[in-house]
């Protein structure tokens, strides 16, 4: 039977349905679970830290308010805020399977979701990929694509895809 099986998550309600099924297939079977969410690339928030003066100083007679916090965070601490948000959103989502006595790990990466799934999947010896269907037809997904579907036709692992209750 399965091994190691790679959950992926995009925080939706919908790919949480592929959590049941993982739960379905690990329990009582000693199978490592992988819950793995890919987020996109923050930019940094580049808010200059100061407010603009002409010549260097206030117009005469000026009231001038004290100066609102500003929040500045460069690449670096925006990539650290959302890893820590993507983490703490997975430790959450582990914590019920980890009762039922499943082995879970998380991770996160940034990147193209469909490449960083591929990659995961190699690097934990995954051999099963569990992933939620969002149900998008049409040209939506002719548009958009379909991170599902690029997993499965890149055939480099099994892919047990879950349909969420709200498409049944």
């Amino acid at each position: 039977m399965y091994k190691h099986i790679l959950v992926t998550l995009d925080g939706s309600e919908a790919s949480e349905a592929a959590l049941v099924e993982a739960q379905r297939l690990a329990e009582g079977l000693g199978v490592k679970v992988t819950l793995f969410r890919v987020a996109e690339v923050p930019a940094s928030s580049g808010e200059s830290p100061e407010p603009i003066r002409g010549a260097g100083q206030f117009a005469p007679g000026t009231v001038t308010k004290p100066r609102e916090q500003r929040v500045f965070e460069d690449r670096g601490q925006a990539i650290d805020r959302v890893k820590d948000e993507v983490q703490t959103y997975l430790s959450e989502k582990a914590a019920p399977l980890r009762e039922g006595g499943i082995d879970v790990d998380t991770e996160v990466a940034l990147g193209d979701p469909v490449e960083e799934v591929l990659r995961m999947a190699g690097a934990r010896g995954a051999d099963l990929i569990v992933m939620a269907t969002h149900g998008r037809t049409g040209l939506v997904q002719a548009i958009f694509g379909s991170v599902a579907a690029r997993v499965v036709g890149s055939g480099v692992r099994p892919v047990l895809l879950v349909r969420p209750a709200r498409l049944q």
